[in-house]
């Protein structure tokens, strides 16, 4: 006997297909609707708006990709944080579609709730190492993913071709190293 999906886990699902063959393009709440087989206003009974299911949609599969893929705990904070760029880079290669819904949408004061979350988490082990920053562990957050996501959106846009992972493993590199207190030995 098959199981029953409610409507929001149907309404996620949909949104997770129609997102992903829209290759970064716009869905619609009506092909959501309609795909789910719903009025529009149960969107918004479950979700608040259209974007509201799409960031939740591009959340679970961000939180499935983490889970999958999770390292084993490191101590150093500067090695977590690396870690965290090549898992950062990897999901946007590995899921473009769900990657430009994250940053495609360029609005002033908008923010996707999975951006927040990763900012979030690199503040929290860039915390442990503020005392090895050349700035505050907030700015290098800010830095680390903006450069992260910039890495990403290059190397979505040269997919056709094979990926550069080395291109990531240098900016990563030279971000990490400009954000460092270089210690000499004498």
């Amino acid at each position: 006997m098959a199981e029953k999906v409610s409507t929001r886990d149907r309404l996620l699902v949909v949104g997770a297909d129609l997102l992903q063959a829209a290759q970064g393009g716009e869905v619609t709440t009506r092909a959501i609707t309609d795909a789910a087989g719903v009025q529009a206003p149960t969107l918004y009974h479950y979700f608040g708006s259209k974007q509201g299911l799409l960031d939740e949609v591009v959340s679970h599969g961000f939180h499935r990709f983490l889970e999958e893929h999770q390292a084993s705990s490191v101590d150093d904070p500067i090695e977590a944080v690396a870690r965290a760029w090549d898992m950062h880079v990897r999901f946007g290669v590995e899921h473009p579609a769900f990657y430009a819904h994250l940053y495609a949408r360029v609005e002033p004061g908008y923010k996707c709730g999975v951006v927040s979350q990763v900012e979030l988490m690199l503040l929290s082990a860039l915390e442990g190492a503020a005392d090895q920053l050349t700035v505050s562990p907030a700015d290098a957050a800010k830095t680390i993913l903006a450069a992260s996501s910039g890495v990403v959106i290059t190397m979505i846009g040269e997919l056709y071709d094979t990926e550069d992972w080395a291109l990531s493993d240098r900016t990563r590199d030279a971000i990490l190293g400009s954000l460092i207190k270089q210690t000499t030995s004498l």
